[in-house]
C-alpha cells in the first residue's frame, strides 16, 4: 500500500516545498519528518531534502518548540525520558497544583514543568484570590495583574477577600507585593493565609513540588494546529514526493504552515487511530507517534496521533484526491524502525468471526 522508509531523494535541486526558494545555497540541511526533539526512530528516520534551510531553522524556533514544550503531546515525552535543553516555563499550558492535603493553602498555585527533568518546579511569585461566584480560587502572575479588576461582586468587600500571595523567598514577596500596589491591588499583610506561603515555600526538599498532582489547561491555537500539520504536510512529502507537493493544490496547506495564512479545517476527537487494535475503552499505552494521509469524502485528510493521547484531524487538500496506492499509515516508536499500518474496511477481529 505504500513505499518503505528506505528510498533517497534524487533531485536536481527542486524548490523548497514552503517557501519555493531555488537557491542550491540554502539546501545544506535535512527536515525532520517528526521533530526530532520527539526522538529518532533507528537507521529510518525520515528526513526530507526538500525543505529550505530558512524553513527550517524556522519551523525549529516557530513551531517544533511549541509542539515540543507547549502541547500535552510536548510534556507527555517527559514521562518518556525524553527532556528538553532549557527549564523555562510554559506559556501556552497551564499546571496548577490540585486541592489535597499535601498541597494545602497551595492549591490552584500556578506551577511549570522543568523542561530538563519533567519535574514540577516550585511556583512562581503570584497572587490568589478567591472568586466568591465560582467558589474557585484564581491565581495571577506579575504579567498578568494589569488584567485583574477586582470587584465587591465578585470577590467579596474589603476585609472580607480571601486573598495571599505565593513567594519562592521573602525579597520575591517584598518584590511583588510592590508590584501589586503598583497595578492598584490592595494588599495587606494580615489579609495573607496561615501558614504564610513564603514560609512553607522556604521549607520545601530540593526536588520543589515535584510528587504533587496538578491539573493542565490549555488551547489548541492555530499555532499548535501548524505545528500538527506540519508533521503531516512533512509526511505527505515523504510519501508522495517534492514534485507532488509543488502542485498548486496544496498552497492552502503550505501557506497556513509556513506563513499563518488561512486556517485548514479539522477536528480533534479521542477515537482509536488503528482500527482492529483499539476500542473507545481500550488503548495502547505505548511510545508511538502514528501518522496517516488517506482519501475521505472527496478530500485528503492527513491524522495523527501521538502516545495514545488525542486524534488530530485536518484536511489538506478539498475537493482533490491522491491514488489510492498511495494512502499510508505508519506508526514510530523512539529507537525502532517505523513499520507500515495497512487500511482496513473492519476491524480485524470482526472479520475473523465474520461467518462465512
Amino acid at each position: 500500500m505504500a513505499k518503505l522508509f528506505t528510498k533517497e531523494y534524487h533531485r536536481s535541486m527542486p524548490p523548497c516545498i514552503y517557501c519555493k526558494t531555488e537557491d542550491p545555497e540554502k539546501f545544506k540541511g535535512v527536515e525532520h519528518v517528526i521533530p526530532r526533539s520527539f526522538g529518532t526512530f533507528g537507521a529510518k528516520t525520515p528526513t526530507l531534502k526538500c525543505v529550505c534551510d530558512d524553513c527550517n531553522v524556522f519551523f525549529m524556533k516557530e513551531l517544533d518548540q511549541v509542539l515540543a514544550r507547549e502541547t500535552l503531546e510536548g510534556v507527555t515525552r517527559y514521562k518518556k525520558g525524553i527532556y528538553s535543553r532549557e527549564a523555562r516555563p510554559q506559556t501556552k499550558l497551564k499546571f496548577s497544583l490540585a486541592e489535597s492535603p499535601e498541597v494545602g493553602d497551595f492549591h490552584g498555585a500556578a506551577v511549570a514543568v522543568d523542561g530538563t527533568t519533567g519535574k514540577l518546579m516550585a511556583p512562581p511569585a503570584q497572587y490568589k484570590i478567591l472568586n466568591k461566584q465560582t467558589g474557585k480560587h484564581e491565581t495571577y502572575r506579575e504579567n498578568q495583574l494589569k488584567d485583574l479588576k477586582i470587584t465587591d461582586e465578585v470577590y467579596g468587600k474589603p476585609g472580607e477577600r480571601e486573598t495571599g500571595i505565593i513567594a519562592p523567598s521573602h525579597d520575591a514577596l517584598d518584590a511583588f507585593i510592590k508590584k501589586l500596589h503598583e497595578a492598584g491591588i490592595p494588599y495587606k499583610e494580615k489579609e495573607r493565609y496561615q501558614p504564610p506561603f513564603v514560609k512553607a515555600m522556604e521549607g520545601m526538599p530540593d526536588d520543589g513540588v515535584s510528587t504533587l498532582e496538578v491539573t493542565i489547561d490549555g488551547k489548541i491555537d492555530d499555532t499548535v494546529k501548524r505545528a500538527l500539520v506540519k508533521v503531516l504536510f512533512n509526511f505527505a512529502a515523504y510519501n508522495l514526493g517534492a514534485v507532488e507537493m509543488l502542485k498548486s493544490e496544496w498552497d492552502m496547506a503550505r501557506n497556513f504552515i509556513r506563513f499563518a495564512g488561512e486556517t485548514l479545517k479539522g477536528r480533534v476527537t479521542q477515537k482509536p487511530f488503528w482500527d482492529g487494535q483499539e476500542t473507545e475503552k481500550i488503548r495502547f499505552l505505548d511510545d508511538s507517534y502514528n501518522l496517516r494521509i488517506e482519501n475521505q469524502n472527496g478530500n485528503v485528510v492527513g491524522v495523527l496521533q501521538f502516545y495514545n493521547l488525542f486524534t488530530y484531524e485536518f484536511i489538506l487538500l478539498e475537493s482533490y484526491q491522491i491514488p489510492p496506492e498511495q494512502e499510508v499509515a505508519y506508526r514510530f516508536t523512539p529507537g525502532q524502525e517505523p513499520f507500515i499500518g495497512r487500511k482496513m474496511t473492519m476491524p480485524q477481529y470482526l472479520k475473523m468471526q465474520r461467518p462465512e
